[in-house]
């Protein structure tokens, strides 16, 4: 066969056309071909790289062929690098835009990434770069061209803080700033990152509490007020024993939650689920 086509497809949460505001769109990764047997699975080592770097989720090689049909690499090759021809099986599986990747030798050997629209079969962006034949780019290396075609958006993970108050009406701030009065939808926040969360009402104990939130994690905050005074030794006896625990795992990530006493602040109660 004169071309070999490897196809990865990424998935993000939207299959309509993606919003600037959300980086979870749907991209997919096509890898295509000529005669050259150089930078070994570099489609699939491109789609790692943004599956652990993006914020877009990824899916492997059967998932594509699943979505697409048994058709979808002799398409692809057929497609020849056609930019029009390419947005057509990007409209087919569904997603906002496709990067083609291409190897080829002329000497060197030519890495080509195209960012083609779906919609519209536009190159929204394109990079080349020559390199050895017995290249290996590393992961780092990948993420920069990767940064050349791709919105700094897409770079940005996110995580999830739900912050549970037991008094309607308290003020909540996040990171310090403020986000409503409870009770408040959940919180989508950048990723990897420490947030502080304050959480007051007048004639109540604030509520404080230090959150690290990783990629992906989805955490609960129970932010308990209470009246000054109001069992105090037995919320400090809960929060020594959170204090030791340390570490609490959200779905199968490690996150960590510490709660912090002031002069004016008891810990009231700081869960993750």
């Amino acid at each position: 066969m004169k071309h070999a086509v490897v196809a990865v497809v990424i998935l993000g949460l939207l299959a309509g056309r993606a919003r600037a505001e959300d980086p979870k769109r749907a991209v997919a990764v096509l890898e295509f071909r000529s005669e050259s047997s150089a930078l070994g699975d570099i489609g699939g080592r491109i789609a790692d790289v943004m599956s652990a770097r993006t914020s877009l989720k990824v899916l492997g090689d059967d998932q594509a062929r699943q979505r697409y049909g048994a058709s979808l690499d002799a398409d692809v090759v057929a497609c020849d690098g056609e930019a029009g021809c390419i947005g057509r099986i990007g409209h087919k599986l569904k997603v906002n835009e496709v990067l083609l990747v291409g190897v080829s030798e002329l000497g060197d050997v030519i890495l080509t990434v195209q960012r083609i629209d779906s919609r519209t079969g536009k190159v929204r962006a394109r990079l080349a770069e020559a390199m050895a034949a017995d290249a290996a780019p590393s992961d780092d290396e990948l993420a920069v061209y990767l940064g050349r075609v791709l919105p700094v958006e897409d770079f940005v993970r996110f995580g999830i803080i739900a912050i549970r108050v037991n008094i309607d009406g308290a003020d909540v701030k996040v990171g310090g700033t403020p986000r409503g009065t409870s009770p408040i939808p959940d919180l989508r926040v950048p990723a990897p990152a420490t947030y502080p969360i304050e959480v007051s009402k007048l004639g109540f104990v604030t509520f404080r509490a230090s959150v690290d939130i990783a990629p992906d994690a989805n955490i609960k905050v129970n932010a308990e007020l209470t009246k000054p005074g109001q069992a105090e030794d037995k919320w400090y006896k809960r929060w020594y024993v959170a204090a030791a625990a340390g570490v609490f795992v959200a779905g199968a990530v490690t996150t960590t939650v510490v709660l912090v006493r002031d002069r004016d602040s008891v810990p009231v109660d700081g869960m993750i689920q």
